[in-house]
């Protein structure tokens, strides 16, 4: 805040600090919604504008009426459209300043906004990254138990995987991943979840009392072969005990019969 405070007062002097301070308090936010919320209230509040508009790609925020003269300040992403019957130089000056301000805090939104979504994600599957999955799967664990519904947790690996992998190469085995995880979200209901759990492990929560209709469906989107494990949500189970449970019954399905609709080498023409 000093390097704008100096920034001020150099190229507007008469301007009070605590006029400053109060219109740039949208700097504190990386939320778009509160961030156009919070400029547009600085904007109203604090000048004698008699409406403001202020707008970036995904929201606006009106306050005010269309009355006075119309002044624009409009940048990549964001505009302000402000509305003034008495106004002076020195506060469009200042308005100018803060629209400058405000476009280059909104770019740093977008930044914020794009690695958090690198956090939250698998970047090669879209699936939920491990961390941010898990804490997901065990609100909605919990959601289950408190209403009762029926779901269920899927605990699934790619068959032969790791024989792709050595025989031709790891580029190979991450497409293998990625188009199965693609047949998966496909086949997901908006309710439904998928986390990448490690390497060729996937789980997939999901909302209904029919997950073998989830499965079908997938089933018949790729021909990627793949072994599982399902589980209810019941009451008395933690999260960690249905995974270990759905883990284990996936793994006594994959020594029973380790391809469920296709060998790994017909699996690779399709792909």
């Amino acid at each position: 805040m000093e390097k704008l405070d100096t920034f001020f007062i150099q190229e507007m002097p008469s301007i009070p600090i605590n006029l400053i301070v109060n219109l740039v308090n949208f700097l504190s936010e990386l939320d778009e919604w509160d961030f156009v919320d919070k400029l547009a209230k600085s904007i109203y509040m604090h000048t004698n504008a008699n409406g403001v508009r202020v707008m970036t790609p995904n929201f606006v925020k009106i306050l005010g009426t269309k009355t006075g003269t119309l002044y624009n300040f409009s940048f990549e992403h964001v505009r302000m459209n402000v509305y003034f019957s008495v106004f002076n130089n020195e506060e469009l000056a200042l308005l100018n300043a803060v629209s400058h301000i405000a476009e280059t805090h909104y770019k740093n939104i977008l930044k914020y906004q794009e690695m958090s979504e690198m956090a939250l994600y698998d970047s090669l599957t879209g699936a939920y990254s491990r961390t941010v999955g898990l804490k997901l799967l065990e609100s909605a664990v919990e959601s289950v138990k408190r209403t009762g519904r029926g779901a269920f947790i899927i605990f699934i690996d790619i068959d032969n995987l790791k024989k792709i992998n050595d025989e031709y190469g790891h580029l190979k085995g991450d497409e293998m991943l990625r188009l199965f995880a693609q047949a998966c979200i496909k086949s997901m209901r908006k309710t439904d979840m998928l986390i990448r759990y490690g390497g060729d492990e996937i789980i997939l929560f999901v909302d209904s009392e029919n997950p073998e209709i989830l499965l079908e469906r997938i089933k018949n989107l790729s021909a990627i072969s793949f072994s599982y494990g399902i589980v209810p949500i019941e009451s008395e189970q933690s999260l960690f005990e249905i995974l270990k449970l759905a883990d284990e019954r996936m793994y006594k399905a994959k020594k029973k019969e380790k391809n469920i609709r296709s060998v790994a080498s017909n699996t690779l023409m399709l792909i």
